[in-house]
């Protein structure tokens, strides 16, 4: 049997380049990867912080509005709730006239802990946008929210 030997030229992407879901799926792993990395001391995910974050500044929102806000499932939404309240950094509190329905604020804890989440994201996010010029960031950003409907 004959081996092969493994191919020294670049690799040809094809149509890949050209493809916008191709390099949104490329850089939304880029970005998970090294935003995780920013923040891991801190004991959050990426999903976490844009929770806590929501939370913040919407105090009293519910679950079905905080689903809409973050683009979550409820069945994906209830887990990552369910651990910050189990850390104390966001409280239930009960909404009147609705026993089913629960307000959403941060806990003293997740307000102490949110300034620095948002630090390390805000120096993840200039170390990942370095190459591109303030023009171009902006221009990345005002496209993307249009793509996304914001």
């Amino acid at each position: 049997m004959d081996t092969v030997r493994a191919r020294q030229e670049p690799i040809d992407l094809g149509p890949l380049p050209g493809l916008l879901g191709h390099l949104l799926r490329r850089a939304h792993g880029r970005m998970q990867t090294g935003f995780a990395e920013a923040i891991a001391g801190l004991g959050v995910t990426a999903s976490e912080f844009a929770l806590l974050c929501l939370v913040e500044a919407n105090p009293g929102i519910t679950l079905g509005q905080l689903a809409h806000a973050a683009a979550l499932d409820k069945s994906t939404l209830s887990p990552a709730m369910q651990r910050l309240t189990e850390r104390q950094l966001v409280e239930r509190q009960p909404v009147s006239g609705d026993r089913r329905t629960q307000a959403l604020c941060l806990s003293p804890a997740g307000a102490a802990l949110l300034p620095s989440l948002k630090a390390c994201v805000e120096t993840y996010e200039s170390d990942m946008a370095a190459p591109l010029t303030s023009e171009e960031r902006e221009t990345l950003l005002s496209l993307l929210r249009k793509l996304n409907g914001l």
